[in-house]
């Protein structure tokens, strides 16, 4: 599997439970009209989490532009099962790739502090998943969606000539560009 392959599969798989209710709310209308009046919340929820998801992903992996915001990331926050805390100030594509690697690694929630190109991500349950550190340090890993984040961090942390460092503490795992 490429790279390229692998964002496919995880953009698909984190839109899929949207795109699902979506479907399945629609269904339902057509089963039964009257379905219509109860089912405005729910349509209007699912659609924000497409577009907030859309957005994030098109700021992640799209082209670097101008328009990547902090914005982007606090909406798709909202879309998360887990509470996630932010702090800091969101630029570049790169910062959000930072902040992207740092959600992995959070297991039931906590909170993630971006300053000056370093994430702290603070929680009770963190993943260390060997390979997902394996990959962001730079190791030939397998190309799976599991670790995308990670890999494309990586990628666009080399187009800029950085280094990703990983600290990692008893609650706290720091990364930060150098």
């Amino acid at each position: 599997m490429t790279l390229t392959e692998a964002i496919v599969v995880r953009i698909s798989h984190d839109l899929a439970g949207a795109v699902g209710a979506l479907s399945n709310t629609l269904d339902l209308v057509k089963m039964d009209a009257s379905f219509l009046n109860e089912s405005g919340e729910l349509l209007d929820n699912t659609s924000r989490c497409l577009t907030a998801r859309l957005a994030f992903f098109r700021a992640l992996f799209g082209a670097e532009t101008k328009s990547v915001d902090t914005s982007i990331l606090t909406k798709y926050l909202e879309t998360l099962a887990i509470p996630v805390a932010f702090k800091g100030t969101i630029s570049s594509r790169l910062e959000l790739a930072l902040v992207a690697a740092g959600l992995e690694i959070l297991g039931t929630g906590g909170s993630i502090t971006l300053n000056d190109k370093t994430v702290i991500v603070s929680g009770k349950d963190l993943h260390h998943d060997p390979v997902f550190v394996q990959a962001l340090m730079g190791t030939n890993v397998p190309c799976d969606p599991k670790f995308v984040t990670a890999l494309w961090l990586v990628q666009i942390a080399k187009e800029e000539d950085l280094i990703i460092r990983l600290d990692a503490g008893e609650n706290t795992i720091t990364l930060s560009l150098t």
